[in-house]
């Protein structure tokens, strides 16, 4: 079944009740949502460098735009077409970055020997830009970058059987770290490596089956938690196991939003039980200006700290609803007055997720405004 049609058929069924509450900047610019999104559009094209890709003036990880690059162009190309038609030239410029990118293996992010820059992330950003370029020439590019995605899930043949808590699942990227480290392991980047792979028709049915069952792993309660290797990844509230060994962690909005999404690259029906227990939690914390699930109090903040990725993911749970104008007058109340003059947006709170990044923020801000958008 196609994309769209489960986005059609997920429309019956999802239906969603978002709310929020307004908070305020130092500089509000408010408008039409059409104009927050065209505003933040424009900012993003005059940010993108004579080469071809977005590079990050806050971050040193995100300098060399190997990860940058494909998030920004494919959040333009997904998220507001219809500006992104108005910048063929700039297309094309970071469509030949994003291929420049690639080395021989596939492998988009390893271009300084010295620092991986999110190597399954980029890759597969990078696949889904080249695979809506839609360019007959990219196919042999595709494929090899496929080729790549498909070897980095965890499996028997990888050394991780199925009862490892990652069998399945998608982590880092590259080379696996010295003693057998699965290394950084969670829901986000298996959805982002799964969209990818669906994108390109090239999720195989054992690929499918293994996702799954991490997935079935990773769902508690009809929610879903972060990570099941790394501890302090996990954002929501735990508790002791039953029997005293281990700990429970607790599902949050963001990481239900991927682990639903996840379902859905994974092949498992709208219709099915584990998607409609992830529909009811979401629907059971309905607040966009904080993360259900995630302590209000946590030390880190990290409900400050999220705000783009939270409105971001929401917006995309909602293009698959086919409903996302139900996000329309919360976002709007929520993002008019963080809109800087020059239409970018900023999370001075959210430096450990890279949102301080004007680009990042903004680049999250189209996917929510977008969302609401979509008819």
């Amino acid at each position: 079944m196609g994309w769209s049609v489960f986005s059609k058929v997920l429309s019956l069924i999802l239906v969603m009740t978002l709310g929020g509450c307004s908070t305020s900047s130092p500089t509000p610019v408010v408008g039409s949502p059409q104009q927050l999104l065209e505003r933040a559009c424009n900012y993003l094209w005059t940010q993108q460098a004579d080469d071809g890709g977005w590079h990050s003036e806050t971050h040193g990880l995100l300098r060399s735009g190997q990860a940058l690059t494909p998030f920004v162009l494919f959040t333009l190309l997904e998220m507001a077409p219809d500006v992104a038609q108005q910048h063929p030239g700039e297309v094309a410029r970071a469509i030949a970055f994003i291929r420049n990118s690639v080395d021989d293996e596939g492998i988009v992010g390893l271009n300084d020997p010295d620092v991986a820059e999110y190597p399954n992330y980029s890759s597969a950003f990078a696949l889904r830009c080249l695979v809506a370029a839609g360019e007959p020439g990219d196919g042999p590019l595709i494929d090899r970058i496929c080729r790549y995605l498909q070897s980095q899930q965890f499996s028997q043949a990888r050394g991780f059987g199925r009862e490892h808590p990652v069998h399945g699942a998608w982590g880092f990227g590259g080379s696996l770290p010295l003693g057998g480290s699965p290394g950084h392991v969670d829901i986000s980047y298996t959805r982002h490596v799964l969209e990818a792979l669906r994108d390109a028709d090239a999720i195989s049915s054992g690929i499918a089956s293994r996702a799954q069952l991490f997935l079935q792993r990773m769902q508690r309660d009809g929610g879903f938690y972060f990570s099941s290797v790394v501890e302090a990844a996990n954002k929501g509230k735990s508790i002791p196991a039953p029997d005293g060994e281990g700990t429970i962690y607790l599902p949050y909005a963001t990481a239900t939003s991927e682990g639903l999404l996840a379902l859905l690259a994974a092949g498992v029906k709208p219709d099915d039980p584990r998607v409609l227990n992830a529909i009811d939690w979401l629907n059971s914390h309905p607040d966009l200006d904080h993360p259900g699930g995630i302590p209000r109090d946590h030390p880190e903040r990290w409900g400050q700290v999220l705000f783009f990725y939270h409105l971001s993911i929401r917006g995309e749970v909602a293009i698959a609803s086919g409903d996302g104008t139900r996000l329309l007058q919360p976002l709007t109340e929520l993002l008019a007055d963080r809109q800087g003059v020059d239409g970018s947006f900023v999370n001075p709170h959210g430096t450990l997720m890279k949102e301080d990044d004007p680009i990042l923020a903004t680049a999250l801000a189209v996917t929510a405004l977008g969302a609401a958008l979509t008819p």
